[in-house]
């Protein structure tokens, strides 16, 4: 039986398992990934309130490398949005005219043809009237590859505004990366959510769903959820079932049955109550 991790998120529960996220959640070679980064990726999910079947969070893998756990920018912003201290942010490029004069421009926008992007900048606002500021340089973070090479504006100024919103928030963000961090290929990405098909129960399962309940139930139950066969009932369902049996087999097992009870009782209980004590015969 897959060892699945529940947990609670913004968006409802998710529940992830090794083979669930090699099969449908690995960006690049799913074979290669090792338990113990698959563990490591749960796990972060898991504190961290991700869901990957949203894209807030991708395990990315390229042969025998490292695998990287990053989470996209959407996520960051969202995250911050939900801070009470949190007011905003304005973020954007610096740049270099070709008179040698620095300036730092909001938004994304430079001409390549006479300046030079040499960094970015972000100020995280907050609530109380104070505020963050952070700047990266460009040449720290250009891999001079893939979307670094066609936008680089726009992945320096993201860089900016994910390491200020992790600094502003350091327990919001504690081990989340983007992409543009890590020298990740964004291409790699996909942005569509993904929709995985409920695990139903296995043979084990089913036996012992036959075990505690008995076939005519089972029956009923397919019957009730539209099911043509018992190998379709979900995981979920399963393990909602046999608790549900194990509740009424103790509540069962509590109960008194009077009937049982030696008919004699009912007159000591009748003698019980006229019962008195006799101060004068005590031995004390």
């Amino acid at each position: 039986m897959a060892n699945i991790v529940k947990y609670e998120t913004s968006n409802g529960e998710v529940q992830l398992d090794k083979q669930t996220i090699k099969n449908y959640l690995v960006s690049g070679d799913a074979d290669k990934v090792t338990d113990q980064e698959l563990e490591l990726f749960i796990n972060l999910c898991k504190y961290q309130k991700l869901n990957p079947f949203l894209r807030d969070a991708y395990l990315v893998k390229f042969g025998d490398k490292p695998a990287n756990m990053i989470v996209g920018k959407d996520f960051f912003i969202k995250r911050a949005s939900a801070n009470e201290n949190f007011k905003g942010y304005t973020a954007g490029v610096i740049v270099l005219g070709k008179t040698g004069n620095i300036e730092e421009r909001p938004g994304s926008f430079y001409a390549k043809q006479v300046e030079s992007l040499v960094g970015a900048w972000c100020k995280v606002e907050f609530t109380n009237g104070t505020d963050f500021y952070h700047t990266v340089a460009f040449d720290e973070y250009n891999t001079g590859k893939s979307t670094w090479a066609s936008k680089p504006a726009t992945m320096i100024r993201k860089v900016a505004l994910v390491q200020a919103l992790r600094e502003a928030f350091p327990e919001d963000y504690q081990g989340l990366y983007d992409s543009s961090e890590m020298g990740v290929n964004e291409e790699v990405l996909p942005t569509d959510g993904v929709k995985v098909k409920a695990p139903t129960i296995s043979k084990e399962q089913f036996n012992l769903l036959l075990k505690t309940l008995g076939e005519d139930a089972i029956v009923d139950f397919c019957k009730s959820k539209g099911y043509n066969d018992a190998a379709k009932i979900k995981v979920d369902e399963y393990e909602k079932l046999i608790a549900e049996a194990t509740k009424k087999k103790l509540e069962d097992e509590e109960v008194i049955e009077y009937e049982d009870v030696d008919p004699d009782f009912k007159d000591l209980q009748d003698e019980d109550n006229n019962f008195e004590i006799n101060e004068e015969e005590l031995p004390f």
